[in-house]
């Protein structure tokens, strides 16, 4: 965890970001290698649509939800309803051999569609860059893409590892991220959100609370040193109200040196090796400027 992550309408973008974040997620196990691919596949999830894309197995997909617009040619793709609710009959006609559905998906509907014959492979909301890098292996079996899937993790573990050893030499920085605003949100060391602050060079100062929800007098209180703002209001000016309302707090470490951010969340909370590897160099370049680890330009 995009987008880019997703053109999600807001507040559901909200939710469902939330949701990949916070909610406990049960343990899964691998796919067997499958020896016989799929050919007519359908995703109920943006970031499982992204994921096969990332494999290069597009010409499975058949169809996804009204919110799968990553890559820009998933817009294209049959749709069969949004994330949480699916057009059950819809998706019958069109005859899928495999539909992939997330941790969102109603399960009266999966099971409707189990009754009927098709077969359902559930994938977690990864919490972790760990579980990213499981469920693109776990999809790319399934599709028969696993060389392409063991390129992608390979790929983007080293990027991440190599940042983490940059990073390792720098001074720790007191780091608050902003993701939600009514009321405030942020991430617990439970997530991949904390993983961008740690992997980053930074201390999350909100690493030890039970849950995402925080208030603004804990953060004065903390007083960290650069403050992130990836809220999912209806544009970009959402988030540049919030960093204009914390600007506000002359006191503050970060308004003083003016290192308050405000990140695109779409990219953020997009739960793919790919994509949390390109965040991680955002993250990095935002806390310690003066590295020589930029954003990647794609």
């Amino acid at each position: 965890m995009k987008t880019d992550f997703y053109l999600l309408k807001k507040p559901f973008f909200f939710a469902i970001c939330l949701l990949y974040i916070f909610v406990l997620q049960l343990p899964f196990g691998m796919a067997e290698e499958n020896t016989t691919t799929p050919q007519r596949v359908i995703s109920l999830s943006p970031v499982i649509t992204e994921t096969i894309y990332l494999l290069n197995a597009q010409d499975l997909l058949i169809a996804n939800t009204t919110y799968c617009n990553v890559p820009e040619e998933a817009k294209f793709k049959e749709k069969i309803g949004s994330v949480i609710q699916m057009n059950v009959e819809k998706i019958i006609s069109l005859q899928p051999d495999l539909v992939i559905a997330s941790s969102l998906s109603r399960e009266k509907q999966i099971k409707i569609l189990e009754n009927q014959g098709i077969k359902v492979m559930k994938i977690i909301n990864p919490k972790t860059f760990s579980q990213m890098c499981d469920i693109t292996m776990e999809i790319g079996k399934v599709l028969g893409r696993t060389d392409q899937a063991e390129k992608i993790i390979k790929s983007a573990a080293q990027e991440v590892e190599t940042i983490k050893l940059k990073t390792a030499q720098f001074p720790k920085k007191k780091v608050f991220i902003q993701i939600g605003m009514k009321p405030l949100h942020t991430a617990n060391k439970d997530t991949f959100i904390n993983e961008y602050i740690n992997y980053g060079g930074g201390i999350n100062i909100a690493e030890n609370e039970k849950l995402g929800i925080y208030s603004r007098e804990k953060v004065l209180k903390e007083n960290p040193d650069v403050i992130l703002v990836a809220t999912m209001g209806t544009s970009k000016k959402a988030g540049e109200i919030e960093k204009q309302r914390w600007m506000k707090f002359g006191f503050l470490n970060a308004a003083k040196t003016k290192q308050i951010f405000v990140l695109d969340p779409e990219l953020i909370c997009s739960p793919t090796p790919v994509t949390f590897a390109k965040g991680l160099r955002q993250v990095v370049s935002l806390i310690h400027p003066t590295t020589d680890l930029k954003p990647s330009a794609d």
